[in-house]
């Protein structure tokens, strides 16, 4: 028994592996086990996590064939014994004491998650900016949260429209266990990321950034990366909210979310399929109120709507984009 198992997918990842499991294996809070899951590695991966186990008890590594990353967290979790549970990606890394400031956060607050920040980090660890992220901070007038919780109900917006990644939260493993994720499908993160959060009687946040997101071509999820896969992780969120009577509460949180996830991925697609797809669901939604989306958003899925084919959109997004380029050289000529 442990306090924390600490979950990491892992597969082809050989470059990135140790760097991970070196800030894994070094936390300032030990009290925990390390469930190293092979999804499959055909790469050195399998060896460096052999060397980890050999040299540190704290190391289990399960191996499965190739499944994706939803099967591989899955995996890792049923074999994990901690009162919390804490995934990672094999190509990212941590703070050396993040796991104890989260482990303290949920102690002193009996929260069921713990939220954090992150930044994006290149090979030369150059830190880029995220607009994506928990920006709890912004919600509340406080600059201490160290005894501080809240619902999802104080935070709706970061239940569907804001990180959805399984990596920026430590859980009660009683919570994240009823939210397996799905399976074979890319996304994975959405829907359970918006289960646990309706579903937390107490959250509470870390307001630092501990996590160090590299991205990476080659890691489990692009390995199986499909972008259609979106309109199916949409479908399942909105059926999730109906099946708890919990759509009135949050439809304008959901059109806003099926719009802006839907948009991101059109011009990335390069696919006719995905476009056409994109006009019949946007074509479906009914905006009720129009202040609740944010502006990128409303003119993303009037445009989609009026292209009457991808190529279309495509010339009319670009042009949008170059001369919103020559008037920002212009005003600063």
């Amino acid at each position: 028994m442990c306090e924390i198992s600490v979950i990491i997918p892992v597969y082809n990842v050989e470059e990135y592996l140790s760097e991970c499991l070196e800030s894994i294996s070094n936390q300032t809070f030990s009290d925990i086990e390390i469930i190293c899951v092979d999804d499959g590695s055909t790469d050195s991966s399998p060896d460096i996590l052999n060397s980890y186990k050999n040299k540190d008890s704290r190391f289990k590594i399960v191996t499965q064939k190739n499944q994706g990353l939803g099967k591989a967290r899955n995996t890792g979790l049923k074999h994990a014994k901690g009162k919390y549970i804490y995934f990672i990606d094999s190509d990212d890394y941590l703070e050396l004491n993040a796991l104890e400031k989260l482990y303290k956060s949920a102690c002193d607050n009996q929260s069921d998650i713990v939220l954090f920040k992150f930044q994006s980090v290149d090979d030369d660890k150059n830190i880029h900016k995220r607009k994506t992220e928990f920006r709890i901070d912004e919600e509340f007038d406080l600059n201490d949260f160290s005894n501080f919780t809240f619902t999802y109900k104080d935070v709706k917006r970061h239940v569907l429209n804001s990180a959805f990644s399984a990596c920026l939260k430590l859980y009660k493993k009683d919570l994240i266990e009823k939210y397996p994720f799905p399976v074979n499908t890319t996304f994975e993160d959405i829907l359970p990321h918006a289960q646990v959060m309706v579903n937390a009687s107490k959250i509470s946040f870390v307001n630092e950034h501990l996590y160090y997101y590299r991205s990476n071509p080659n890691s489990i999820l692009n390995s199986t990366s499909n972008e259609m896969d979106m309109f199916n992780i949409v479908d399942m969120v909105e059926d999730y909210l109906i099946k708890v009577n919990k759509y009135k509460e949050f439809e304008d949180e959901f059109i806003f979310f099926k719009i802006a996830q839907i948009l991101k991925y059109i011009i990335t697609s390069r696919n006719e399929d995905y476009f056409i797809k994109a006009k019949d669901e946007f074509s479906k939604i009914k905006i009720k109120n129009k202040k609740s989306l944010k502006k990128y958003a409303l003119k993303g899925y009037k445009r989609v709507l009026k292209s009457p084919s991808y190529i279309d959109y495509i010339i009319n997004y670009y042009e949008l984009k170059l001369n919103k380029l020559s008037k920002k050289n212009i005003n600063n000529y």
